[in-house]
């Protein structure tokens, strides 16, 4: 296994569809998230991107997809490049016979938006159809061709897709050289990213740097110093973050204790494991879980299309 799928596969990274369908009018989308990767992908027509991070609007075609994340500036989507109405209220949802324009939105929950892993990504992810090569651009095309379809179960086979759509935006990224530091880049380097998939996938166990470094066939010299390069962090802490990075993401799981938690991240008690918690986050775990489902709770009262 890769390093990239042992990374999703352990973050259990899931895309909830949040609106598929046409839009007439002079529409409005405001879908700015401090915790969620929002995604868009237009079927048809034309749409403006309206973001302080951009001199003039960006224009959106049949095809295109773009992404934020969490450290986007604020932004929006509407129907003209020149005109950013105040409010949804003149939006007009329709069928995607109807509509003048047609999308697909969703979002991604991450339970560390704000841990490096993400920062180093782009904070605005613009793939234009004719930039998302042969892969990316047929599952483009498939999503929007069984969102449009409205069969039974579209809306889950559609999410679905969507969960791979953004482990190849992520490629995507890589490949492009899009980041230049943190463990997307540290991918690239073969032996990291031995050692990187032994992390993402057994996070639990002890690992000490000579067990690594046997793994991946490099001295403890050189591995320390790839890691503080791109890294920015020796293996020892770049694991002990990962470690609480999956837990929390774990915490938000329906029915998981913390002591159950604490077990599956390799740590011997509880208490060990909320001391180490809340120096990272800044908050104990059962304070985190209560803050994330309260946030999810305005979230799904405040979404607008």
């Amino acid at each position: 296994m890769d390093a990239l799928t042992a990374l999703v596969n352990a973050l259990n990274l899931r895309a909830k569809l949040v609106y598929s369908g046409g839009v007439c009018g002079r529409w409005l989308m405001d879908h700015n998230s401090d915790t969620s990767v929002w995604f868009h992908m237009l079927s048809k027509g034309q749409g403006w991107v309206h973001s302080p991070s951009r001199e003039t609007p960006l224009a959106l075609e049949s095809g295109d997809l773009i992404l934020f994340l969490p450290h986007a500036p604020k932004h929006f989507l509407s129907y003209c490049a020149k005109h950013l109405p105040d409010d949804a209220s003149d939006n007009r949802l329709t069928g995607w016979e109807d509509g003048e324009s047609g999308f697909v939105c969703g979002e991604i929950e991450l339970a560390t938006p704000r841990s490096l892993l993400w920062q180093v990504l782009p904070a605005e992810i613009v793939i234009k159809k004719n930039q998302a090569g042969d892969i990316l651009a047929k599952l483009i095309e498939l999503v929007i061709s069984e969102a449009s379809g409205q069969r039974f179960g579209s809306d889950s086979v559609v999410e679905r897709l969507c969960d791979s759509l953004f482990v190849l935006v992520i490629r995507y990224c890589i490949e492009e050289n899009l980041v230049g530091q943190g463990v997307f880049a540290a991918m690239q380097d073969r032996r990291l990213a031995t050692v990187l998939g032994l992390i993402h996938q057994q996070p639990w166990q002890p690992w000490t740097v000579a067990e690594l470094c046997s793994k991946a066939g490099l001295s403890k010299t050189v591995l320390s110093e790839k890691f503080a390069a791109l890294i920015g962090s020796s293996p020892i802490e770049y694991l002990s973050a990962w470690r609480l990075q999956i837990a929390a993401g774990w915490l938000m799981e329906p029915g998981m204790s913390v002591e159950r938690v604490a077990e599956r991240c390799g740590y011997d008690s509880v208490p060990a494991f909320s001391k180490a918690f809340k120096r990272y986050f800044g908050n104990s775990p059962g304070a985190f879980r209560r803050g994330r489902k309260a946030n999810e709770t305005v979230s799904v009262l405040s979404k607008t299309v």
